[in-house]
């Protein structure tokens, strides 16, 4: 019995040690994080947006084009209760 408990006192030996590693490894990774300005991190926002974009083939602009309003397709077009509403109300 004692090869048991000597299995046993390593396995949870072994857990404390991975557990206290893990903790470790994370307090180094989270421990001085990278600071910026709001508009720093505005800008690097739209440069990433605009790089992704560029890569999949997408516009930036995601609103329909002029010559796609005419045919009734996009944003809203299945919407019909809306369109004898009067917007100068004040709701």
């Amino acid at each position: 019995m004692p090869a048991g408990g000597l299995v046993f006192f390593l396995f949870v030996l072994l857990s404390i040690a991975a557990a206290v590693a893990l903790y470790a490894a994370i307090q180094g990774e989270t421990s001085d994080l990278p600071t910026m300005s709001r508009e720093e991190a505005e800008r690097r926002a739209r440069d990433e947006g605009m790089r992704y974009n560029e890569k999949h083939g997408r516009g930036t602009d995601r609103r329909p084009n002029e010559g796609d309003r005419d045919d009734g397709s996009g944003w809203g077009s299945e919407r019909t209760g809306d369109r004898g509403r009067d917007d100068t109300r004040d709701w």
